[in-house]
């Protein structure tokens, strides 16, 4: 599937997004999609942009937004020491694509989800309040940066996804964010993968069972959520 590049407003800086459109009737929802430290470089473009594919071919629309070019940040290792600057502007650029998505034709400001992956799921976790359902993969909880940071009205519907064997970004974080959820009466699915590492990437069976088990709760979850 081909996705559209359309160009956002936030608060004054152009961000990309490539759009996902159904290629038949929409179902009124819509899902942003945010990609991780590593951004849109591969193997991750291919993972992520087939989960918006398969969203589309569901019914939904579902827009990756390029939350680095709000601050000209280019993916890769480095991004981590830009976090404590960049945070704050990136979670922004994620709001004003999920505003921008309640305007899109056919779409219920009440039906629209996120899903991130590491960096993008804890962006998605600040925005928890802005969603119906929310889906993280991997997500740092990042306590000295303010964790998830404070909502008024909590995401109904949460679903998070982690490797026990996560070397980069430990399980405990997974932990941690699921007790938080909870404080906020968020009753989260939360499914951890014995022996799948950060990402799930690569050819090890842990990991390729990680993926495939994960894909499938995941667009199941949005199904029946939004």
């Amino acid at each position: 599937m081909v996705a559209t590049l359309v160009r956002i407003n936030s608060h004054g800086t152009s961000v990309q997004a490539e759009l996902f459109s159904p290629a038949g009737a929409s179902n009124g929802g819509a899902v942003i999609v945010a990609y991780g430290a590593d951004g849109l470089t591969e193997p991750w473009a291919t993972m992520i942009r087939e989960y918006a594919s398969e969203l589309a071919v569901k019914g939904f629309n579902a827009l990756i937004p390029d939350y680095f070019g709000k601050t000209g940040s280019t993916p890769g290792v480095h991004i981590f020491s830009e976090i404590p600057a960049n945070l704050h502007r990136w979670q922004e650029a994620a709001s004003d694509v999920v505003s921008y998505a309640k305007t899109l034709p056919g779409i219920s400001a009440s039906r629209i989800g996120l899903l991130g992956f590491s960096l993008g799921g804890h962006l998605c976790l600040r925005l928890r309040g802005e969603t119906t359902a929310l889906v993280e993969y991997f997500a740092p909880e990042l306590p000295e940066l303010g964790g998830m940071g404070f909502v008024k009205t909590p995401a109904p519907h949460v679903q998070i996804h982690h490797g026990l064997a996560d070397l980069l970004v430990p399980y405990s974080n997974a932990e941690a964010i699921n007790a938080s959820l909870k404080l906020e009466a968020t009753a989260p699915e939360v499914f951890s993968y014995e022996g799948a590492g950060h990402g799930f990437a690569g050819a090890d069976p842990n990991n390729a069972t990680a993926r495939r088990s994960s894909k499938d709760r995941t667009l199941a979850f949005f199904e029946k959520t939004i």
